[in-house]
């Protein structure tokens, strides 16, 4: 499959969204170039809030241990979160 990307810029911020399947995953992109997190705060995005708790929990249900979830930032320059599960594969055959 190749590279997908899709971007929205409002002002000088940017969001970008990438995807890619290699080796039965799919790997899911999205980065920003904003504020950032702090070197404090990182230890703690998982479980604070509302948006991330959320996605973290339903990979899990929906994935078990099989997924990838991970943030990377730096202050003042933005930050990308990776995601990875296993790509789903069609099972239905065409009818002819």
């Amino acid at each position: 499959m190749p590279e997908a990307r899709a971007g929205a810029e409002a002002g000088r911020g940017k969001i970008e969204l990438r995807t890619t399947s290699r080796d039965g995953r799919l790997r899911i992109e999205i980065e920003d170039n904003g504020v950032g997190i702090s070197e404090e705060k990182m230890p703690h995005v998982y479980v604070e809030g509302i948006g991330l708790s959320n996605v973290r929990e339903r990979l899990r249900v929906l994935y078990g241990t099989d997924f990838l979830l991970d943030i990377q930032s730096r202050p003042g320059e933005g930050t990308v979160i990776r995601i990875e599960i296993p790509e789903l594969v069609s099972t239905m055959q065409e009818v002819s």
